[in-house]
């Protein structure tokens, strides 16, 4: 959902997700003056007992705190948020939240509010269990101050139960999902149809052969090509003891990519698609527990029917050439159609071409107001020459998994943001405590998602998203599959909060990490400003920051 509430000269744009919400702040030019920045109070209305407390940052005055302790946050109430966009990430689906927001004046050791100057907001957390679209996304930031904080180590460097906790709190639920996805396929009335990349997490597999000895009529098709990870499938398939009656082993096309679930009901005259589950997540430790990921559950049986004949396509095994021809027709590309809103649309790869690529590359490059993308392997040349072409006003968020080689090119101009993939530490940030990673991912660390919104802040949002990553192989050469959902924002306020939030970690680290690299490791310690001029750059025609304070704050429609 989307609130903006204007009031004492402040102003609060909220977007609120399923378990994100991101803030824009703004404050007339008469109550700019020796503000300090912003305290925020929240109120969880359905927490049992009544949740409602000043919420916390790592930040300090370090005249108050001159040696803040690593991990430790600080009530903003003393120490405010000096920033004109904000999230809080620690939601419940289905919840309802008063946020309070108010400026904070005076100096730093005395702290005080003016009268009416402030802004309260009331809003609902997205349940993800109701409604046409599911979307759940996993933590997706192993190293990061909270898991320092909770759990100390990578989980298999920890005693039971605690390193059952911490993979718990990787989830972030979104195993749980998965295997509930799978479970309501409980008796000989349901069918389960899958295609799988990586195919190993042992709760997921043995949640595969539960619903078939329930009765159901299972079946997956799954990526078993003589490369790194197929012989690793192969050894799940037959450690778990799923029957061949139950798998079919992919080993004819280049990468057989999909992550896709189809639960069908079992009718006399067949197979009745009721739901689908897709997005990037694949059945491994490290794409539950470990790289960003999102995994989208869409509850139209129109959607599902088209995964259901994509599958049995793949079932048969085809080769390259084969089911690129079997594409063309059943999953045709027609920008026209694919721009028709509101609706849900499908395309599937292999495909003849790259077309899709430069129409996805065109709509990044050319939002009216704001696109993101993540990009696990980088930027292709196919999106690298429209946003360098583009002259516009839009912003473009670039989220890497790795620095890409061209991005100094494509990234120069002020409405091109960027963060990469990065560990935090005591030598990138002073008081922070060292980060490390779960170890799971070996070739793509931290992000995973293959994501692009296209004005997601509009009353008309596109969110994109699925199996293919933006590059040319996963067009043409590989199993994939992607959804394009036009027109709910719903759906689009779930994806740019969480896209906001793994944006904002990363970026922190990244660009600490770069400055690190050049000067060598700081020994200066962060602190807030204990004047006013942390507003500066905020209201710099240009800034970075003074175009993303109005992109929050004043670019949002369709608010309720």
């Amino acid at each position: 959902m989307r609130r903006k509430v204007v009031q004492g000269g402040v102003t609060v744009q909220a977007i609120v997700g399923t378990r994100a919400a991101f803030f824009g702040f703004d404050l007339d030019a008469a109550r700019r003056q020796d503000c300090l920045g912003f305290a925020i109070h929240r109120i969880d209305h359905d927490a049992v007992p009544l949740e409602q407390y000043w919420l916390s940052s790592f930040k300090t005055f370090a005249s108050v705190v001159p040696q803040p302790v690593a991990s430790q946050k600080y009530s903003t109430f003393d120490h405010p948020v000096q920033s004109f966009y904000w999230g809080d990430y620690t939601l419940e689906p289905g919840h309802h939240y008063t946020y309070r927001i108010v400026p904070r004046y005076g100096t730093a050791k005395n702290l005080t509010t003016k009268p009416g100057v402030e802004v309260t907001v009331d809003v609902t957390a997205q349940d993800p269990n109701t409604g046409t679209h599911g979307v759940y996304f996993n933590r997706g930031v192993a190293a990061s101050q909270a898991y320092v904080a909770k759990f100390g180590a990578p989980p298999d460097q920890l005693p039971p139960p605690k390193d059952a906790a911490a993979l718990a709190w990787l989830s972030r639920g979104l195993l749980e999902v998965i295997v509930g996805f799978i479970g309501q396929a409980d008796s000989n009335q349901w069918a389960l149809r899958a295609a799988v990349y990586e195919f190993t997490q042992t709760d997921v597999l043995a949640a595969f052969k539960t619903a078939h000895d329930n009765g159901a009529d299972v079946h997956v098709v799954y990526h078993s090509v003589n490369d790194a990870q197929g012989p690793v499938n192969d050894e799940a398939v037959k450690k778990a003891g799923l029957p061949a009656s139950m798998v079919t082993a992919r080993t004819n096309a280049t990468i057989a990519h999909n992550k896709f679930i189809v639960l069908c009901r079992k009718t006399a005259a067949g197979l009745d698609p009721v739901a689908v589950w897709t997005g990037s997540t694949n059945i491994s430790e490290g794409g539950i527990f470990g790289h960003s990921n999102v995994g989208h559950a869409v509850r139209d049986p129109a959607v599902a029917a088209q995964y259901l004949e994509y599958w049995t396509e793949l079932q048969g095994d085809p080769d390259v050439p084969t089911l690129r021809d079997w594409v063309r027709p059943h999953s045709p590309f027609d920008p026209a159609t694919l721009t028709a809103s509101p609706a849900i649309h499908t395309l599937f790869s292999p495909r003849h071409g790259n077309a899709p690529l430069a129409w996805y590359a065109k709509r990044f490059a050319d939002a009216q107001v704001v696109s993101h993308i993540t990009l696990p392997f980088g930027m292709s040349t196919d999106f690298e020459t429209p946003l360098n072409a583009d002259t516009g006003t839009a912003l473009h968020y670039v989220l890497l998994d790795k620095a890409d080689n061209n991005q100094a090119q494509w990234g120069a101009r002020p409405q091109v943001l960027i963060a990469v993939g990065a560990v935090g530490g005591p030598d990138e940030l002073a008081t922070w405590a060292t980060e490390s990673l779960t170890g799971f991912n070996s070739w793509v660390k931290y992000i995973h998602t293959k994501i692009l919104l296209v004005d997601p802040l509009s009353a008309d949002p596109t969110v994109i998203t699925g199996s293919a990553n933006f590059s040319p192989d996963s067009t043409s050469n590989n199993d994939e599959n992607m959804l394009i959902i036009n027109g709910d924002t719903d759906v689009a306020d779930v994806y740019i909060s969480e896209y906001a939030r793994i944006f904002q970690h990363f970026y922190a680290r990244y660009w600490a990490a770069e400055l690190t690299a050049a000067n060598g490791p700081t020994t200066t310690t962060s602190f807030l400003d204990e004047t006013s001029a942390w507003q500066t750059p905020y209201f710099a025609p240009g800034n970075r920051k003074s175009l993303v304070r109005e992109l929050f704050s004043t670019n949002v429609e369709a608010n309720t």
